[in-house]
């Protein structure tokens, strides 16, 4: 099926949607108006294709439709398609990503409507879209030395990738483990794939960094070292020159940290988050670094990777990395909530919440719809949750290490850490034993 929608997709080109547009306006020729008339009813009679992906362009025919964009809209699924022109008896739209969940051979069956002056009309026909997800391999090559090299991304190598963020303007922040040295030769490299280039930011670290925070105003990424109270800063508003400060105890505070892991951005009050190993959660102002105390006792013993959710921004979801398992804090009410797995019992197993399992979960990221995507390092694979706690592989061999590109049913991981979302929902993950950035598209 995949393959035949896909032969369907390449010849309903532009040109295609060209001469149809110009034969509609060629049967116009003789009617007084393709204006919309309000005392006549709006007819549907078919659209094609009648399946398809994200960008599938889609003729809807009728009548009465009008000529005036602003006053129509097309749904599918109940989600937004583009309305690039009208001619009165078609419309031209493009299908939006993704409009809803899929079943397990990632179909969604999705009605179709139009909206034309504030009413809607249904098609009795739906549009069986199909989910393709597909990784391929940013830059990197398994194996090769710990000096970085740079410039076009065929020609970029580097050390163990970790953790990975990424601006406004898909500039992909990634931090680099040394294979050699603990505190030496830790690097952060940016990767864009847009201009086909990287850069090495920072040649030297000295202790590793982890996990790259990226405020809101999508230009200055906020990066922790592994230990103490050191942390870096960089932005792309100043050429990307980095900073490294430290955090400082607010007045009556005391600041104990062994070891920290993320920095996550609340956008309720503008503090940046920042949990030790020991299982205490600090706040800090990102202008000055002060920091004072949230909560004690949250997981103490165990690293872990956080992110605010971005429909409800005072929920902060923390992946547990040594106790294999997914909760949720409140910064408002201190609720602390398991989400998904079982704390303290590492395995594998898609199923809804508790059922779940994971083994060594690490970044996690939530795309707007408030969907989790994580990295479960030591399974190999990529995780999704849903916000009401169902747990899937999204795609990798649970168990199987290895490097391969392609669909779920064959590509392969090798202990991936890092994962970042960028504003058109692709996904790069940060493939930690095969030294490289993957990408990883959903559709």
């Amino acid at each position: 099926m995949n393959n035949l929608f896909k032969r369907k997709a390449l010849s309903f080109g532009g040109a295609v949607v060209a001469m149809a547009l110009m034969a509609a306006c060629g049967e116009d020729k003789d009617q007084p108006s393709g204006t919309y008339n309000p005392n006549l009813p709006v007819e549907l009679t078919d659209f094609y294709p009648t399946e398809g992906g994200v960008a599938t362009q889609i003729i809807l025919n009728g009548k009465n439709f009008g000529t005036d964009l602003s006053k129509i809209k097309v749904y599918v699924n109940d989600r937004p398609a583009a309305v690039i022109s009208s001619v009165g008896e078609k419309i031209y739209a493009i299908c939006p990503r993704k409009p809803g969940e899929g079943d397990e051979n990632g179909l969604i069956e999705c009605p179709v409507s139009v909206e034309i002056d504030g009413k809607r009309y249904n098609y009795e026909s739906r549009f069986d879209y199909h989910i393709q997800t597909v990784v391929t391999t940013v830059c990197g090559i398994k194996d090769a030395p710990d000096e970085v090299s740079t410039g076009n991304l065929a020609q970029t190598t580097m050390p163990h990738v970790t953790y990975l963020a990424v601006d406004k303007d898909n500039n992909i922040i990634a931090s680099l483990r040394n294979r050699d040295s603990y505190y030496n030769n830790n690097k952060v490299i940016l990767v864009n794939e847009d201009e086909d280039q990287s850069r090495l930011l920072i040649p030297d670290t000295g202790a590793p960094l982890n996990q790259p925070c990226m405020l809101d105003d999508g230009n200055t990424v906020y990066i922790p070292t592994d230990n103490g109270l050191d942390y870096w800063t960089m932005s792309s508003e100043n050429m990307w020159s980095p900073m490294k400060q430290s955090l400082k105890a607010e007045a009556g505070e005391t600041l104990t940290f062994d070891f920290k892991h993320s920095i996550a951005m609340c956008t309720v009050n503008g503090y940046m988050y920042i949990r030790a190993k020991n299982g205490i959660l600090y706040r800090f102002d990102p202008l000055t670094g002060y920091a004072s105390l949230v909560d004690n006792g949250l997981m103490s013993g165990s690293d872990s990777y956080m992110c605010f959710s971005q429909k409800n921004p005072s929920m902060l979801y923390i992946a547990y990395t040594n106790n294999h398992c997914i909760y949720s804090y409140d910064i408002t009410t201190k609720r602390h909530t398991l989400i998904a797995g079982v704390s303290g019992k590492p395995g594998y197993l898609d199923g809804n919440g508790s059922a779940a399992q994971f083994h060594s979960p690490r970044q996690l990221i939530l795309d707007s719809n408030d969907d989790m995507y994580i990295a479960d390092s030591e399974n190999n694979v990529i995780r999704k949750v849903t916000p009401d706690g169902k747990v899937s592989t999204v795609i990798g061999q649970a168990g199987e290490a290895g490097y391969r590109d392609g669909s779920p049913e064959v590509a392969l991981f090798d202990n991936p850490y890092g994962v970042c979302i960028n504003k058109e929902g692709i996904i790069y993950i940060g493939d930690f034993n095969n030294q490289c950035i993957r990408r990883l598209a959903i559709e």
